[in-house]
């Protein structure tokens, strides 16, 4: 059976990002105000508030069957720092540059990088560091914008492809039809019917 939702506000990508948010996650997200893990099972950060250690959950699967590893997160990153990566395709990825100051290699007057961000390591297959050039204490809350959910490498050139409760069935330029995940990595958050979600 599907359940129908109401239509996404005109004007913003209501309907698309409300696919997003069910499709795809971040390696953090806030609850009650603070960032808790969700493919980040933990995260630490240095007493100097630059180094963030993301420890990824294990057995984490998207829905094209490719495993969550550390090599794609840092994909994932490049992708949206790097204007220069393979993988960047046509966005303009306008929320990066809005959270985070600028691009790799863009400096300011001062010839200071512009982006708070200085890059990612890997640093075993389920653990990423992520290194700021300056503190930012609301770099994880940033994080948690559906801009920087992570999705599988394999559809960078299109397609819905994420690691959320809900997959794409099928859809067309008014609507996304969700089918339940039943691999999601949390068994007691498997929905037990699809939904069609209106984009325009």
């Amino acid at each position: 059976s599907v359940t129908k939702t109401e239509p996404a506000p005109s004007g913003d990508t209501g309907g698309t990002q409300a696919v997003a948010e069910y499709v795809y996650e971040g390696l953090v997200r806030v609850q009650d105000g603070a960032p808790v893990g969700v493919l980040a099972e933990s995260f630490t950060v240095s007493e100097d508030g630059l180094d963030y250690i993301f420890h990824l959950r294990p057995g984490v699967t998207f829905h094209d069957g490719s495993a969550l590893t550390a090599d794609v997160v840092i994909a994932n990153f490049n992708r949206w720092f790097d204007p220069k990566d393979a993988n960047r395709g046509t966005g303009d990825f306008s929320a990066w540059a809005e959270n985070f100051g600028g691009f790799k290699g863009e400096v300011d007057e001062a010839g200071k990088a512009k982006s708070i961000y200085d890059g990612i390591e890997k640093v075993d297959n389920l653990t990423v560091l992520i290194h700021l050039n300056k503190q930012d204490a609301g770099f994880l809350n940033k994080l948690s914008n559906p801009a920087f959910f992570i999705v599988s490498p394999s559809p960078f050139s299109g397609g819905y492809i994420g690691t959320g409760p809900y997959k794409v069935a099928s859809s067309n330029e008014t609507t996304v039809t969700l089918e339940p995940f039943t691999g999601y990595w949390d068994t007691s958050a498997i929905p037990s019917k699809g939904m069609e979600i209106p984009v325009k």
